[in-house]
């Protein structure tokens, strides 16, 4: 992977033709800086590049694809730039299959984290512009996982604490099961509006995906919506309670 760098000497002036906001300012007691061509490294590893720089508290700015540090950070910022080299990943074949995941609403240090994941996985990938998400369609499997796993790390929703997981799923299920039968059914209804705001608000146990934990917890909200707002007829409010307590029905 190929990369340049060079010194700037920035000389003192009286008028300055454009205002830097304070973020974007490399502070520095010196009066150089070092630039790093980085127009040919994939968008994941300067994504991993920046990562490390921040967990190593190394002040810097992007210019596009160039990176621009103090010049006292010189040595740290060549070897962090080796570290992020020796960790990136093989490009991803041209000639295969590949699926692309949405992760437009990801921040870039999202973004960074589930890449060194990748990384650490051996998965080949790549962010493309607007947000999507670069896979061979062989790692299908291991990129589900892998989403999986960092969704449940990064959720922040609290535990069920002592809540039972299969209670809770079970008294669910009686209640779409009742619904399913009778639309108007008070106990299904009631239990219904108690359990739903549990199951959303919080993160999925151990043993059950985090995918599929939300998708339960989506599918009850909307039911609750039609219930509550009256918005569905008799019909759809028991298509949607048969389907759900048939997807809760393989869980408990």
């Amino acid at each position: 992977m190929k990369w340049s760098k060079k010194q700037n000497k920035n000389e003192a002036s009286d008028h300055h033709s454009e205002e830097i906001e304070e973020k974007d300012q490399v502070e520095s007691t010196s009066a150089a800086e070092i630039e790093y061509e980085l127009h040919e490294w994939a968008g994941e590893t300067r994504l991993v590049l920046d990562q490390l720089l921040t967990l190593n508290d190394v002040p810097h700015v992007w210019q596009g694809a160039t990176l621009v540090v103090r010049e006292e950070d010189e040595t740290v910022a060549d070897q962090l730039i080796e570290e992020a080299e020796s960790t990136s990943l093989p490009t991803l074949d041209p000639d295969v299959e590949t699926i692309e995941y949405d992760t437009s609403g990801w921040s870039d240090s999202e973004q960074a984290s589930f890449s060194a994941l990748l990384v650490r996985l051996g998965v080949p990938h790549e962010f493309v512009s607007g947000g999507g998400l670069l896979v061979e369609e062989s790692d299908e499997e291991a990129i589900e996982t892998a989403l999986d796993a960092f969704q449940v790390v990064n959720d922040e929703r609290p535990d069920l604490e002592g809540l039972d997981a299969n209670s809770l799923l079970t008294e669910v299920f009686v209640a779409c099961d009742r619904l399913r039968r009778d639309c108007s059914d008070d106990i299904g209804v009631g239990d219904l509006l108690r359990l739903t705001p549990v199951l959303v608000e919080h993160r999925p146990p151990f043993g059950i995906e985090a995918n599929q934990w939300d998708e339960i917890g989506n599918r009850a909200v909307e039911l609750v919506s039609l219930l509550s707002e009256g918005s569905g007829d008799e019909e759809e409010i028991q298509l949607q309670a048969s389907g759900l307590s048939e997807t809760l029905r393989i869980l408990i």
